[in-house]
């Protein structure tokens, strides 16, 4: 299970081991418990009281006569499938599968909730890199994560899951990183061979995102105008949060990962 919301600041304490170590204690209790059992449970936890407290005033855990309890309701399917079948038998035949997947990445995708909520089911997931004039963009199915410049760049203090491209790039700034890449890029969009090798140059052969042979081209599809719906507006923000993670499920079929490249508008 997993405790999801909309501030990403309330959601990097939510990620906090001692946190979850709470949550997971208390989603295992069939009644309430008092403070000293809490205690007893966690005799290492230094700050106990205080994340305690930030568990209450989030309304995660309730706190009533001197007891505690677990008092989300968990969500165990995702509530838009419906919804997405919907969507799917309406737009599948003006609309290829990575036109749709480029679109939920661009303008449907969102990480805004109104609520907190306890979920108990996988949820997909978009990492994007980007400067000022392209943008990468990866859409995940969730679990083991592909070897992707995006995906690398949010898990770049966990080498040890990307381990090529760490002994690569390493720790390299993201914007210097793809001010590097846009020159290759530039190149290989217009049919010329990259300068010389480098570092750079390997991690987008090492990520699949360029291949060398028979010839120089660009492995990921690259969009400079994004597909128009507007089915999201129908929405509200939850809705749409669960739709899109639900949407990208279906349309990732048995793919782990979809990755494309926007090139900005000047």
């Amino acid at each position: 299970m997993e405790i999801i919301t909309g501030d990403k600041k309330i959601q990097q304490n939510l990620n906090r081991s001692e946190i979850q170590e709470i949550v997971s204690y208390f989603q295992g209790l069939n009644e309430s418990v008092i403070l000293r059992e809490i205690r007893q449970a966690f005799p290492q936890q230094k700050h106990l009281d205080k994340n305690l407290d930030f568990l209450v005033d989030h309304q995660i855990l309730l706190r009533q006569n001197r007891r505690y309890q677990f008092c989300l309701n968990t969500i165990e399917a995702n509530p838009t499938i419906e919804k997405v079948e919907c969507f799917l038998h309406d737009s599948s035949a003006d609309y290829t599968t990575e036109q749709l997947l480029v679109w939920l990445g661009e303008e449907a995708w969102s990480d805004r909730l109104e609520k907190t909520m306890a979920i108990d089911f996988p949820l997909a997931f978009r990492n994007h890199l980007e400067n000022k004039h392209f943008r990468i963009v990866t859409i995940n199915r969730g679990g083991d994560l592909t070897a992707t410049l995006p995906n690398y760049f949010s898990n770049v203090d966990e080498p040890s899951l990307f381990p090529e491209l760490a002994t690569l790039i390493g720790d390299v700034n993201p914007e210097f990183f793809m001010n590097q890449i846009e020159l290759v890029f530039d190149r290989v969009l217009s049919d010329r061979v990259p300068r010389r090798e480098s570092i750079f140059l390997k991690s987008l052969l090492a990520s699949g995102m360029i291949v060398s042979q028979p010839e120089w081209q660009m492995l990921i599809p690259v969009y400079e105008e994004v597909p128009s719906l507007d089915w999201t507006q129908q929405l509200d923000s939850d809705s749409r949060f669960f739709f899109a993670r639900q949407l990208a499920e279906r349309l990732l079929d048995k793919h782990e990962s979809f990755t494309y490249l926007i090139k900005k508008k000047a």
